[in-house]
């Protein structure tokens, strides 16, 4: 794993932008390895990748890594070695020779590559290449779980990294020319240079599709193909390792451990996560407002807590218990602090579990519930299902505390386990939700985004993350997964949180409160960006929800943008909708409500007022060229209405909304219901005179 965050780090130096780069590396001006040659880290790179690849499982993707990506096959069998706690290298030598037996008839006759070719003519060398098919193919992947682990995890980030890449491969010609033709092009562009730079594309098209195969063969793909090529006890990824790696600070290792655990927990199927569940659920610490940690369980680790937790294994699991401790998936902590590693690999596991194969439990839609009722009964049996939620309750309270509690010596700010939190969080959201105090867990990933504008040069950039860059990033993910899985529950908390801001700053004097310091002050364009993010995702979802909707983007705007300028041009999102109106003569705004009521906000007073227009949802309202009048239309009701706001002498005193006159309009067919927010537009022609637009191209006249 060192070796792989060197060439990662060296890929990066050498002129390639990555995201994961340890910080460290941003100091270093030249390349970590030496100022031999630029190219060192792809050279090093295409080295590793030629040694990690599993060669002969695939014949024909192993003709694409040579043809196209520029692997080099080996012909030797290679030992491979691990680092133990002590940074030692333990060496596992010689794995080969001794498990590998070979007939000689069994060595094929006719290979077409070069190499097979001069091995043919010396028997030897052909006895010793297809060795290292055997060996590279399955034999390998029976020696240790910890060695599969660090293998595919290797492996699985290089290739990611480089897919990301532009043009990324290792044969020297298609470099080479690519260098040229750039250089050729930056003065004359001829036909030629056309189909040329259309070439160019498409091998560049097919080197990151060569990349995405290797990766998807040993991500989901190598288990059934080593059973294939023959091996009889294939060493799974150890599921412990990667739920550690949840949240690396390497960014490509920690998409590389993300991607290998969900494939592995798939894999292994409703029971074999049940199993997982029993085996480290005993290890989840039970937090509580003044307590970080189970105390029973540090005090007595060889109690019931502990022991109550041996994996339940199966007749096939059973034969294997004589095998090295690394095989065992969950074992007694002799101490303390193992004690509270395993505590932190519980949460995270179960959170993933959790999160990625128990989100159908929580689902109540009637029209889905036939079709999702095998999916439910898989989830109840992993140990998240309603009837039993006790799991989930204690798994969302840890996630939340990660969250929530306050830097100390013991659990600092920005560390990958708080990061790992931020992120279940977010993706298991609606399993976690019936537990989590929503308000709490939306102001603590606010108030870590509070400083993206700062932060974010070094994300658009692909410069190194540093941790609280990382950590901001993680929490506005997790924001954007909240609020597009639950947008009434998101809306309707901000709105909420808002309406307390409100009430508190007009007290802040007395009360002797700084408000610049409040979340909901420093979080403002976060709050904004997911808002537009809502509204531009889920309209019809918003339209239900635009008043509140409305507090919040006034809460975020600045005022002073709108006295010059119009809504349309400070936020042209909410003005989509139909039923918002914006005056600035007046500085009134009208929204139309779901609920038939009509919302005018005073913006010179910072006041507003809602009065009862319809009996059914607004479908559209506009207020007049000079602000007299606002018109509202209910489609629901056939029914426009006239609505003149008039105020007391020199425009003091409390302004009174009335409507002046209301007409019947025909009704709207019911094909044209079918998009609420394109039924009707209301457009005024003159002062006194609007025009109602409806779905079907249809169009009257109204006057005031």
């Amino acid at each position: 794993m060192h070796v792989l965050l060197k060439i990662i780090c060296s890929l990066s130096t050498s002129g390639y932008c990555l995201n994961g780069v340890d910080g460290n590396s941003r100091s270093n001006s030249k390349p970590i390895l030496g100022p031999l040659d630029t190219s060192h880290g792809m050279e090093i790179a295409q080295l590793l990748l030629s040694l990690l690849h599993s060669w002969g499982l695939d014949n024909d993707l192993d003709r694409v890594c040579q043809v196209k990506l520029g692997l080099l096959r080996p012909m030797v069998p290679i030992s491979f070695g691990l680092l133990s706690k002590a940074n030692q290298m333990s060496l596992f030598l010689p794995t080969w020779n001794s498990a590998i037996l070979v007939d000689d008839d069994s060595i094929p006759d006719d290979l077409p590559s070069l190499e097979d070719k001069i091995c043919n003519m010396y028997p030897e060398l052909a006895k010793r290449e297809h060795l290292t098919r055997i060996f590279t193919s399955h034999t390998h992947w029976e020696l240790s779980t910890t060695l599969t682990s660090n293998h595919l995890l290797a492996i699985i980030a290089l290739s990611h990294t480089l897919m990301s890449m532009s043009n990324a491969t290792f044969v020297p010609e298609q470099e080479r020319n690519r260098k040229l033709h750039r250089q050729s092009t930056r003065v004359n562009w001829s036909k030629t240079d056309e189909e040329h730079e259309e070439m160019y594309t498409q091998q560049q098209a097919q080197i990151k599709q060569g990349w995405s195969l290797l990766a998807t063969l040993h991500c989901v793909l190598l288990p059934d193909k080593v059973v294939e090529a023959g091996a009889k006890n294939f060493k799974r990824p150890q599921v412990e390792m990667m739920a550690k790696r949840w949240q690396h600070h390497c960014v490509e290792v920690r998409e590389a451990a993300q991607t290998l655990l969900l494939a592995e927990l798939s894999r292994m199927g409703p029971k074999g996560r049940k199993a997982l569940v029993d085996a480290w659920a005993q290890y989840l610490p039970l937090y509580t407002q003044t307590e970080t940690i189970n105390q029973q369980a540090v005090s007595s680790p060889g109690m019931n807590h502990v022991n109550s937790g041996q994996l339940q294994q199966s007749p096939e699991t059973a034969e294997e218990e004589f095998e090295e401790e690394e095989e065992e998936q969950v074992r007694k902590p002799s101490s303390l602090s193992e004690l509270k590693r395993k505590q932190s690999t519980a949460v995270i596991l179960l959170g993933v579990i959790g999160a990625e194969f128990g989100q159908d439990i929580t689902g109540v839609d009637n029209n889905k519930r036939r079709a999702s009722e095998d999916r439910r009964k898989s989830s109840v049996v992993e140990g998240f299902g309603q009837g039993n939620n006790n799991l989930a309750r204690l798994t969302a309270m840890a996630l939340s505390h990660l969250l929530l509690a306050p830097p100390s010596p013991k659990l600092p700010a920005h560390i990958p386990l708080r990061r790992a939190a931020i992120d279940l969080i977010g993706r298991g959201f609606t399993v976690w939700a019936p537990f989590l105090d929503i308000s709490k867990v939306l102001l603590g990933l606010l108030e870590l985004c509070s400083d993206a504008d700062r932060l974010v040069p070094s994300m658009t950039y692909g410069l190194p993350l540093t941790p609280q860059a990382d950590s901001c990033r993680t929490a506005r993910h997790a924001l954007t997964l909240i609020a597009t899985a639950r947008p009434a529950a998101f809306i309707t908390t901000m709105a909420k949180e808002v309406a307390r801001y409100n009430a508190m700053q007009q007290n802040a004097q007395t009360l002797n409160i700084n408000m610049s310091n409040n979340v909901l002050h420093k979080a403002k364009p976060e709050i904004l960006r997911g808002v537009e993010l809502l509204i531009d995702k889920m309209q019809n979802e918003m339209s239900d929800l635009l008043v509140e909707l409305m507090d919040i983007i006034l809460h975020c705007l600045d005022p002073s943008q709108l006295k010059n300028k119009g809504l349309q041009d400070v936020f042209p999102a909410v003005c989509r909708f139909n039923q918002v109106s914006h005056c600035p003569a007046t500085r009134r705004i009208a929204v139309g409500s779901n609920a038939g009521t009509l919302t005018m906000y005073e913006l010179r007073q910072g006041k507003c007022t809602t009065i009862n227009a319809h009996g059914s949802p607004v479908t559209a309202a506009a207020f007049s060229p000079d602000g007299k009048f606002l018109v509202s239309y209910a489609c629901g009701e056939n029914k426009l209405c006239f609505w003149q706001t008039s105020t007391g002498m020199f425009g003091l005193g409390q302004s009174q909304t009335r409507c002046i006159k209301s007409y019947s309009t025909a009704p709207i067919a019911d094909v044209a219901r079918l998009n609420p927010m394109r039924l009707a537009r209301l457009i005024w022609i003159n002062n006194r005179t609007v025009t109602l637009m409806l779905a079907d191209g249809s169009e009257t006249r109204f006057n005031v």
